[in-house]
């Protein structure tokens, strides 16, 4: 399963966020965008210039922002980058100890600091829900901002995971942290996070570990789990499913699906692909007013 921490776009008020502004940083680098001084929010123009660009990679011209987009864009971002020092995925020994190492352990949810190969600190975090899980794998620091505000707390530290906006950021309720309740970033206390964020300069490594989320094809005769409980009731939200959703791939949810597809231009299966997925996370984002990361 692959998730876009939140699927970035245009709402009424806005939505702002160190996520947004470097999404316009990345857009005004391909020339597509003209940055202003305080760009942290997803306004006509920079709508606009995602439907661009969306058109000039054979994306589904939609304005959204979601993983397909995220993914096509940091991949032509690191086409620019050619040459210089990579943000993406790391590669790690034991005998070259970076100066500065984040472990979210996502088994525990929590984050450790290694300073050297050395514990530094152990603190509580918030991983992303069983629906929208935080993305395990070597990852590195590519944002950091203070004070970015609103849902992101006191702190962010943007992460180098190409399909989505995610980071870690801070929080002003603790009792939120210790459980799996995020759309896919890592909620700190802003306490611990304003503690954590001089120690950790850009492309500081971060690996998350933990139990793997991962996908499979919905289809008829598949047997019941919660995923396809999550699809009936993305379904219901969006009144194609009227069953109770109770995690069996029964006739009627892949009728369903297939009116779903049929109104998203998508190939027309009744099966949920990876692609038809992303459609129906991103149709329940905007269908109930998620916003949050």
């Amino acid at each position: 399963m692959i998730y876009a921490s939140r699927f970035l776009r245009k709402t009424r008020p806005a939505m702002v966020g160190p996520d947004i502004f470097w999404l316009k940083d990345g857009l005004a680098r391909l020339g597509l965008l003209t940055m202003t001084e305080s760009s942290w929010e997803f306004d006509t123009q920079t709508e606009a210039a995602i439907l661009r660009f969306q058109r000039l990679h054979n994306l589904p011209v939609d304005g959204v922002v979601g993983p397909s987009t995220f993914r096509a864009l940091g991949t032509v971002l690191d086409g620019l980058s050619a040459g210089s020092e990579s943000s993406g995925e790391l590669q790690l020994t034991t005998s070259n100890y970076p100066t500065c190492l984040l472990h979210i352990d996502g088994g525990r949810c929590l984050l450790h600091h290694f300073s050297q190969g050395h514990l530094q600190g152990s603190y509580p975090v918030a991983l992303g829900a069983p629906d929208t899980p935080t993305p395990g794998g070597h990852w590195a620091v590519i944002s950091r901002e203070a004070n970015p505000g609103g849902f992101f707390g006191t702190r962010w530290l943007g992460l180098s995971i190409p399909f989505g906006a995610y980071g870690i950021c801070g929080t002003d309720n603790p009792e939120s942290t210790g459980k799996k309740t995020t759309h896919g970033c890592i909620y700190m206390i802003n306490t611990h996070i304003e503690r954590l964020f001089p120690e950790v300069p850009l492309n500081t490594p971060v690996v998350i570990t933990g139990p793997a989320a991962t996908g499979r094809m919905l289809e008829p005769g598949v047997l019941p789990g919660r995923d396809i409980q999550r699809i009936q009731t993305i379904l219901q939200a969006l009144h194609l499913f009227t069953g109770h959703p109770d995690g069996r791939y029964t006739p009627a949810t892949a009728s369903a699906v297939a009116s779903f597809q049929r109104l998203e231009s998508l190939p027309i299966s009744g099966n949920v692909c990876p692609l038809t997925r992303e459609a129906l996370e991103k149709s329940f984002d905007i269908a109930i007013g998620s916003v949050r990361p």
